[in-house]
């Protein structure tokens, strides 16, 4: 059986490497052939090196890559270039050979997907990944009602009526998404298939003495609001005068600084570093918990955090703002973190001891690391696409 699979991030991007080619892998182990198309971002395919790697490792397990360049600039003009150079490369692919199906990671590469489908008359399946346009109105990158918002809402009807298939991250997202399939007229079946964890990688590390540590790993700003987590940090400093912060960042580690000290929070008990994905789990050895605060809006029900399932894989348990996706189910359900009602400072402060208290019950890294593994196996990703391939392929 052969799928294309196409994601509008890159295959040397750190979520290419972790959440795309990891299940291609586990998939090529299952029978299925796949060709990966990627759009890769200049600056990092210009690292021979790197290229060189990821080719080999990929062709050591039949997967045949066909990258493409990312072209940032001009905004939506350079997407919708790379949109139809996608669709012309998998065109001319698919002339050597039938695709029994085709794999869209997200909206950009359902539009490839669903061309290149209409094409050739092969199924595909919408990995949606989120609620695109609402995430890009929640996260201050579109108008709300504006006229990019308008086209993508229309784009997005026929991707959801032409799928057969949809898969989300969240069981509180299947109702919205429901609704849309009822009223465009569509029949996909809805799949609920979160983001999965390399829990070989991402393993308990020894804890050595010290204080109480909080952690941050991954992208800051947009979505991620770094004055609000700021705000917990300095909670949880105050609840434990000898604790401290420590962030690991994609961006700049002096602009957290700033933003700490605009917020009043002590920098000298904030480490802030930038580390490589697969140096996570080392970097936070000596963290006793984890937090993200997502920005809530009509797209949080959709929103899945990889660094959740990573975290708990690590024993370390999470505290997360109320009402994105399932995380409060997972959280308070299974006792493995704190749900942060607000911004306010006494629910801060509240929030904070709660979770400093919740590191210190015994069982607690335990049932972490437990439920990582009933919940986020990369392995039962793998079987539960390969059972929704097998569904969808013609």
């Amino acid at each position: 059986m052969r799928a294309l699979y196409v994601s509008y991030d890159g295959a040397l991007d750190p979520l290419g490497r972790s959440q795309v080619v990891p299940y291609l892998e586990g998939l090529s182990e299952l029978g299925w052939q796949h060709d990966l198309m990627t759009f890769e971002k200049p600056e990092r395919f210009r690292h021979a090196g790197d290229v060189r790697a990821m080719k080999e490792r990929l062709e050591h397990r039949g997967i045949r890559w066909l990258p493409q360049p990312y072209t940032k600039r001009p905004p939506l003009f350079g997407t919708a270039w790379d949109l139809a150079r996608g669709v012309r490369r998998g065109a001319r692919v698919a002339a050597l050979g039938r695709y029994d199906l085709i794999h869209a990671r997200s909206y950009p590469a359902a539009v490839i997907a669903r061309a290149l489908g209409q094409a050739l008359d092969v199924p595909y399946l919408f990995d949606i990944r989120g609620l695109y346009p609402e995430e890009r109105v929640d996260g201050g990158l579109w108008k709300a009602g504006g006229a990019v918002y308008r086209v993508t809402k229309r784009v997005e009807a026929g991707l959801y009526r032409d799928a057969a298939a949809v898969v989300t991250l969240t069981e509180a997202s299947v109702p919205w998404i429901q609704r849309i399939l009822d009223s465009v007229g569509g029949r996909a079946a809805i799949r609920v298939i979160p983001t999965c964890v390399d829990l070989n990688l991402f393993a308990p590390r020894p804890r050595p003495d010290g204080p109480f540590r909080l952690g941050y790993f991954g992208s800051v700003g947009t979505w991620y609001m770094l004055d609000e987590m700021l705000a917990f940090g300095a909670a949880v400093l105050d609840v434990e005068p000898k604790a401290a912060l420590r962030f690991l960042v994609n961006s700049d580690p002096d602009s957290i600084l700033a933003s700490a000290e605009r917020q009043g929070v002590a920098t000298d008990r904030i480490e802030v570093a930038s580390v490589r994905h697969d140096q996570v789990p080392d970097a936070l050895a000596g963290v006793d918990a984890t937090f993200f605060f997502i920005r809530r809006g009509l797209s949080a029900v959709g929103f899945h955090q990889t660094k959740l399932g990573e975290s708990l894989a690590l024993g370390l348990p999470v505290a997360a703002i109320r009402g994105v996706g399932d995380t409060d189910d997972i959280l308070e359900g299974e006792r493995v973190g704190i749900v942060v009602d607000g911004y306010d400072p006494a629910e801060l402060r509240r929030a904070a001891a709660a979770l400093v208290a919740l590191t210190r019950e015994p069982d607690t890294r335990a049932r972490c690391r437990s439920v990582a593994e009933a919940r986020y196996a990369m392995g039962d990703g793998v079987r539960a696409y390969a059972r929704l391939y097998a569904e969808v392929a013609r």
